[in-house]
């Protein structure tokens, strides 16, 4: 989350115009502060009923009426497992700040994440920015694209920024920026929905993105946003996730939508979707008073943009610290998988949904076992082709050809933990099962 923080320079109290406290002049400058924050006030809210342009492309949403099965087999697979795990590696860098070295590691495991998946393009996207009257370069946006089979050339974007931020002063490199919350939470929905979504067909095309440098203003989303303005890419709507895991005590989970006015068409389409699969979670729309996120990026190029977000008046207090971690910052898992829930179904019903990759009466015959396993593991009772097993990270760790109704993996390599074996069948079809290696 991008936000603007000031301090007190040499310990002296001043007024927001740098007058001393308790000096004559402090009642005439309380109220000057008054009006221009009412003023600014006045001209966000003039602005979110405005607009700053016409959507480069009109589009209808869907009107959600009753749940479709195959949308809710997905989001039932959705895994609190997988999505700590990938939290958990995140916060392993010491820093992912967009001017450190160790934010090339994370856009190098994240383009390798996306590629295991098997997508039909994954690439970097480079750009450069201006930050304080310097040209700077950084990691780069890390995009996956998954091609529609009816309409390849409209697309459904989701995407969470994947840098962090420490606001102490020190060598960028030096300051610990586990960024949990802040946004590996956010990341971790995108790439739960990338890896389930990936083993199924669609009508649209699909973009994954993980963006950079949105700490220090939404630089890598507002590059890639221009360069497809600029290309006239047709975005049917983009959703973000920016700081999903963090609940206040006594708190019971609910959604803080953010959008502009000239968008409410697709906040209708959250709104709707939300209310038919999760009846019993509150949903309302609301404002950062104190930050931004990347879906300015697309709403300010012409594009219908929605962001979800924990709670915009009790978020998270240990943003931008050493003490954004796991437990502490991302303190409420359900909540992490249920904002996942909705972002998968947002995109899969968007995109236009034709094959969940799930066969049933296949997925009936589908055995793995034993389970757990310590040494090897047999894949059996359909007509087999291909076998992979991935970790939690959605890395492939093994692919075999298996030809027959049987094949027998020695998996004593593979470190303790869960994992997925994905098959897929003679006629085409895509199983997954979890599996426990000891």
């Amino acid at each position: 989350m991008s936000k603007d923080c000031e301090g007190v320079e040499n310990g002296e109290r001043k007024t927001e115009n740098g007058t001393p406290k308790g000096s004559p002049t402090e009642r005439e400058v309380k109220r000057k502060v008054k009006m221009k924050r009412f003023l600014l006030g006045v001209f966000f809210v003039m602005s979110a009923f405005l607009g700053q342009a016409q959507h480069l492309f009109e589009h209808s949403y869907p009107m959600i009426q009753e749940e479709d099965v195959r949308v809710r087999q997905l989001m039932n697979q959705v895994s609190k497992d997988s999505l700590e795990a990938t939290i958990d590696h995140m916060q392993s860098y010491h820093t992912r700040r967009w001017d450190s070295r160790m934010v090339y590691e994370v856009q190098d495991w994240l383009y390798e994440t996306y590629r295991d998946m098997g997508f039909d393009s994954v690439f970097l996207h480079d750009f450069q920015f201006t930050h304080h009257d310097t040209v700077y370069e950084t990691s780069d946006n890390v995009i996956a694209i998954q091609r529609g089979l009816v309409y390849p050339d409209e697309y459904v974007v989701c995407g969470a920024h994947y840098d962090s931020y420490n606001n102490s002063p020190g060598h960028p490199d030096s300051l610990r920026a586990p960024g949990a919350d802040d946004n590996a939470s956010g990341s971790s929905g995108i790439i739960e929905t990338a890896r389930l979504l990936s083993h199924c067909t669609f009508e649209r095309s699909i973009i994954y993105c993980g963006w950079a440098a949105e700490e220090v203003g939404l630089k890598g989303s507002a590059a890639f946003a221009k360069d497809c303005a600029d290309q006239r890419l047709d975005i049917v709507g983009y959703f973000n996730l920016d700081m999903i895991g963090y609940l206040e005590p006594g708190s019971d989970i609910h959604v803080n939508l953010m959008f502009t006015t000239r968008d409410s068409i697709i906040g209708d389409y959250v709104f709707n979707f939300s209310h038919v699969y999760f009846p019993e979670m509150p949903i309302w729309q609301d404002w950062l008073t104190w930050g931004d996120s990347d879906y300015s990026s697309f709403n300010r190029n012409g594009y219908a943009a929605v962001h979800p977000f924990e709670n915009t008046h009790h978020s998270s207090p240990f943003i931008h610290t050493p003490n954004d971690l796991l437990g502490v910052s991302v303190n409420n898992m359900d909540q992490v998988k249920r904002f996942t829930e909705l972002n998968l179904g947002l995109v899969a019903t968007l995109a236009g949904l034709i094959s969940n990759g799930v066969d049933d009466d296949a997925d009936d015959h589908l055995k793995v076992y034993p389970n757990p396993s310590s040494g090897t593991l047999v894949i059996g009772g359909i007509p087999m082709r291909q076998v992979e097993i991935y970790d939690l990270l959605g890395q492939r760790k093994t692919s075999h050809s298996c030809f027959g109704e049987e094949c027998v993996l020695d998996v004593g390599f593979l470190v303790p933990g869960v994992y997925f074996v994905r098959v897929l069948s003679t006629d085409n079809n895509l199983l997954t099962e979890k599996v426990v290696i000891n």
